[in-house]
């Protein structure tokens, strides 16, 4: 009796792991974006951009996230891996503990730009392509500010 009790109470902190948080410990199944067609408007996409930033910069909540991004996300980093699920797994573990600052959002025909303060301060500009309402690539190497 004595050992169930002990083992429970030491077991029972784990199960918080199971429920649902935008600050996820563990990689969760994703709700992914579905690209529709026609593609919507520009308006349409902007406005998604600007509910992908607050998900994504503001409050950090990685699964809400990835539901502006397609399940055959590309990111063109060499060190991460494509596929959306991949990156949720990732990102899920490490991402509800970043502080950000944010500097600038930018969204233009289809593309959009995020440029933030994340570990350790330094200057990050991400960039990702959007088709058909959703995000299907990601750049964040040598990334810079659109000048026009």
């Amino acid at each position: 009796m004595r050992l169930s009790i002990t083992t429970t109470a030491l077991l029972a902190p784990l199960g918080v792991l199971g429920a649902p948080s935008g600050h996820e410990l563990v990689p969760r199944q994703g709700k992914f974006c579905q690209k529709v067609s026609p593609a919507p408007s520009d308006d349409q996409v902007k406005a998604k951009h600007d509910k992908f930033v607050d998900a994504f910069l503001v409050k950090k909540d990685i699964v809400e996230t990835f539901t502006y991004i397609a399940p055959e996300y590309i990111n063109n980093n060499v060190s991460s891996p494509d596929g959306a699920q991949r990156a949720l797994d990732f990102l899920s573990r490490v991402w509800g503990n970043q502080n950000i600052t944010i500097h600038r959002t930018r969204y233009r025909e289809n593309y959009s730009w995020l440029n933030y303060a994340g570990m350790a301060g330094n200057n990050i500009i991400d960039r990702y392509r959007w088709e058909g309402g959703c995000i299907v690539q990601h750049w964040d190497r040598g990334e810079t500010w659109p000048t026009d």
